[in-house]
Protein backbone atom coordinates (compact mmCIF):
# COMPACT_ATOMS: atom_id res chain seq x y z
CA UNK A 1 0.00 0.00 0.00
CA UNK A 2 2.82 2.38 0.86
CA UNK A 3 4.48 1.53 -2.45
CA UNK A 4 1.28 2.29 -4.41
CA UNK A 5 0.71 5.47 -2.45
CA UNK A 6 4.32 6.56 -2.99
CA UNK A 7 4.13 5.71 -6.68
CA UNK A 8 0.88 7.66 -6.97
CA UNK A 9 2.46 10.63 -5.19
CA UNK A 10 5.45 10.54 -7.53
CA UNK A 11 3.21 10.29 -10.60
CA UNK A 12 1.14 13.20 -9.35
CA UNK A 13 4.17 15.39 -8.67
CA UNK A 14 5.81 14.41 -11.96
CA UNK A 15 2.58 15.11 -13.86
CA UNK A 16 2.25 18.53 -12.25
CA UNK A 17 5.88 19.44 -12.86
CA UNK A 18 5.72 18.29 -16.48
CA UNK A 19 2.24 19.69 -17.04
CA UNK A 20 0.94 16.21 -17.95
CA UNK A 21 -2.57 16.06 -16.55
CA UNK A 22 -3.04 12.36 -17.36
CA UNK A 23 -0.01 11.37 -15.31
CA UNK A 24 -1.09 13.64 -12.43
CA UNK A 25 -4.60 12.15 -12.50
CA UNK A 26 -3.26 8.58 -12.64
CA UNK A 27 -1.13 9.41 -9.59
CA UNK A 28 -4.19 10.70 -7.73
CA UNK A 29 -6.08 7.53 -8.66
CA UNK A 30 -3.27 5.33 -7.32
CA UNK A 31 -3.27 7.28 -4.07
CA UNK A 32 -7.06 6.84 -3.77
CA UNK A 33 -6.73 3.10 -4.32
CA UNK A 34 -4.03 2.85 -1.62
CA UNK A 35 -6.27 4.82 0.78
CA UNK A 36 -9.21 2.48 0.06
CA UNK A 37 -7.08 -0.59 0.77
CA UNK A 38 -5.84 1.02 3.98
CA UNK A 39 -9.44 1.55 5.09
CA UNK A 40 -10.20 -2.11 4.37
CA UNK A 41 -7.28 -3.13 6.62
CA UNK A 42 -8.61 -0.83 9.35
CA UNK A 43 -12.05 -2.43 9.09
CA UNK A 44 -10.47 -5.89 9.45
CA UNK A 45 -8.58 -4.78 12.56
CA UNK A 46 -11.80 -3.40 14.05
CA UNK A 47 -13.56 -6.69 13.35
CA UNK A 48 -10.76 -8.63 15.08
CA UNK A 49 -10.95 -6.32 18.09
CA UNK A 50 -14.73 -6.85 18.31
CA UNK A 51 -14.29 -10.61 18.08
CA UNK A 52 -11.76 -10.47 20.93
CA UNK A 53 -14.16 -8.38 23.03
CA UNK A 54 -16.99 -10.82 22.32
CA UNK A 55 -14.78 -13.73 23.36
CA UNK A 56 -13.82 -11.93 26.60
CA UNK A 57 -17.47 -11.25 27.37
CA UNK A 58 -18.27 -14.91 26.78
CA UNK A 59 -15.61 -15.91 29.34
CA UNK A 60 -17.11 -13.55 31.94
CA UNK A 61 -20.55 -15.09 31.48
CA UNK A 62 -19.53 -18.71 32.17
CA UNK A 63 -21.17 -18.71 35.63
CA UNK A 64 -24.72 -18.76 34.18
CA UNK A 65 -27.06 -21.73 34.61
CA UNK A 66 -26.24 -24.44 32.09
CA UNK A 67 -29.37 -24.18 29.98
CA UNK A 68 -29.40 -20.37 29.77
CA UNK A 69 -25.63 -20.26 29.22
CA UNK A 70 -25.82 -22.79 26.38
CA UNK A 71 -28.61 -20.83 24.69
CA UNK A 72 -26.82 -17.51 25.13
CA UNK A 73 -23.54 -18.99 23.91
CA UNK A 74 -25.20 -20.46 20.86
CA UNK A 75 -26.91 -17.17 20.03
CA UNK A 76 -23.73 -15.24 20.74
CA UNK A 77 -21.64 -17.57 18.59
CA UNK A 78 -24.21 -17.35 15.83
CA UNK A 79 -24.17 -13.55 16.03
CA UNK A 80 -20.36 -13.54 16.05
CA UNK A 81 -20.29 -15.97 13.10
CA UNK A 82 -22.80 -13.87 11.22
CA UNK A 83 -20.81 -10.72 12.02
CA UNK A 84 -17.60 -12.39 10.90
CA UNK A 85 -19.20 -13.62 7.69
CA UNK A 86 -20.73 -10.21 7.07
CA UNK A 87 -17.40 -8.51 7.79
CA UNK A 88 -15.58 -10.86 5.45
CA UNK A 89 -18.16 -10.24 2.73
CA UNK A 90 -18.02 -6.49 3.32
CA UNK A 91 -14.25 -6.61 3.25
CA UNK A 92 -14.29 -8.49 -0.06
CA UNK A 93 -16.95 -6.16 -1.41
CA UNK A 94 -15.05 -3.08 -0.27
CA UNK A 95 -11.84 -4.41 -1.78
CA UNK A 96 -13.63 -5.18 -5.05
CA UNK A 97 -15.37 -1.83 -5.00
CA UNK A 98 -12.10 -0.10 -4.20
CA UNK A 99 -10.41 -1.81 -7.13
CA UNK A 100 -13.34 -1.06 -9.41
CA UNK A 101 -13.42 2.56 -8.29
CA UNK A 102 -9.67 2.89 -8.65
CA UNK A 103 -9.81 1.52 -12.21
CA UNK A 104 -12.77 3.72 -13.02
CA UNK A 105 -11.08 6.72 -11.45
CA UNK A 106 -7.93 6.05 -13.46
CA UNK A 107 -9.93 5.77 -16.69
CA UNK A 108 -11.98 8.85 -15.86
CA UNK A 109 -8.85 10.73 -14.81
CA UNK A 110 -7.54 10.18 -18.34
CA UNK A 111 -10.78 11.67 -19.69
CA UNK A 112 -11.47 14.34 -17.07
CA UNK A 113 -9.50 15.28 -13.98
CA UNK A 114 -11.80 17.25 -11.69
CA UNK A 115 -14.01 15.97 -8.80
CA UNK A 116 -13.82 12.19 -9.42
CA UNK A 117 -11.42 11.46 -6.56
CA UNK A 118 -13.67 13.32 -4.10
CA UNK A 119 -16.73 11.32 -5.21
CA UNK A 120 -14.89 8.04 -4.59
CA UNK A 121 -13.77 9.15 -1.13
CA UNK A 122 -17.30 10.27 -0.20
CA UNK A 123 -18.74 6.94 -1.27
CA UNK A 124 -16.15 5.07 0.78
CA UNK A 125 -16.86 7.19 3.86
CA UNK A 126 -20.58 6.52 3.49
CA UNK A 127 -19.93 2.79 3.10
CA UNK A 128 -17.67 2.80 6.15
CA UNK A 129 -20.36 4.60 8.19
CA UNK A 130 -22.94 2.06 7.04
CA UNK A 131 -20.61 -0.82 7.96
CA UNK A 132 -20.00 0.68 11.41
CA UNK A 133 -23.74 1.13 11.99
CA UNK A 134 -24.47 -2.46 10.95
CA UNK A 135 -21.69 -3.79 13.21
CA UNK A 136 -23.22 -1.98 16.16
CA UNK A 137 -26.69 -3.25 15.25
CA UNK A 138 -25.37 -6.84 15.01
CA UNK A 139 -23.72 -6.64 18.44
CA UNK A 140 -26.80 -5.28 20.28
CA UNK A 141 -28.97 -8.46 20.22
CA UNK A 142 -26.14 -10.57 21.66
CA UNK A 143 -25.65 -8.10 24.51
CA UNK A 144 -29.38 -8.12 25.31
CA UNK A 145 -29.45 -11.92 25.37
CA UNK A 146 -26.48 -12.04 27.73
CA UNK A 147 -28.16 -9.54 30.08
CA UNK A 148 -31.36 -11.63 30.00
CA UNK A 149 -29.40 -14.79 30.81
CA UNK A 150 -27.69 -13.04 33.74
CA UNK A 151 -31.12 -11.97 35.10
CA UNK A 152 -32.39 -15.53 34.77
CA UNK A 153 -29.37 -16.76 36.69
CA UNK A 154 -30.10 -14.27 39.49
CA UNK A 155 -33.76 -15.35 39.56
CA UNK A 156 -32.75 -19.03 39.73
CA UNK A 157 -30.40 -18.34 42.65
CA UNK A 158 -33.23 -16.57 44.53
CA UNK A 159 -35.59 -19.49 43.89
CA UNK A 160 -32.97 -21.95 45.14
CA UNK A 161 -32.52 -19.91 48.31
CA UNK A 162 -36.31 -19.87 48.85
CA UNK A 163 -36.51 -23.63 48.29
CA UNK A 164 -33.66 -24.21 50.76
CA UNK A 165 -35.47 -22.09 53.37
CA UNK A 166 -38.72 -24.04 52.86
CA UNK A 167 -36.82 -27.33 53.15
CA UNK A 168 -35.23 -26.17 56.43
CA UNK A 169 -38.65 -25.16 57.76
CA UNK A 170 -40.03 -28.59 56.80
CA UNK A 171 -37.19 -30.36 58.60
CA UNK A 172 -37.72 -28.24 61.72
CA UNK A 173 -41.48 -29.05 61.75
CA UNK A 174 -40.76 -32.73 61.26
CA UNK A 175 -38.36 -32.74 64.22
CA UNK A 176 -40.89 -30.88 66.34
CA UNK A 177 -43.60 -33.43 65.51
CA UNK A 178 -41.25 -36.29 66.34
CA UNK A 179 -40.45 -34.66 69.66
CA UNK A 180 -44.18 -34.17 70.43
CA UNK A 181 -44.91 -37.75 69.39
CA UNK A 182 -42.10 -39.03 71.62
CA UNK A 183 -43.40 -36.89 74.49
CA UNK A 184 -46.93 -38.33 74.12
CA UNK A 185 -45.61 -41.88 74.23
CA UNK A 186 -43.87 -41.24 77.52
Amino acid sequence: MAYERGLGLLDGVAGQLLGDHRTAERGAALQDRADALSRAVTLEENAQRKRAQADEQLERERGQPAKDRAAAQQEHQQAVAETRATEQERKRTLAQQAQTRAKAATKQADEKAAGQAKAVEDAERAEQSRVTAQEKAAAQPATAELKDAAQKQTDAAEQRADADAVEELGKAEQQERRAQSAARRD
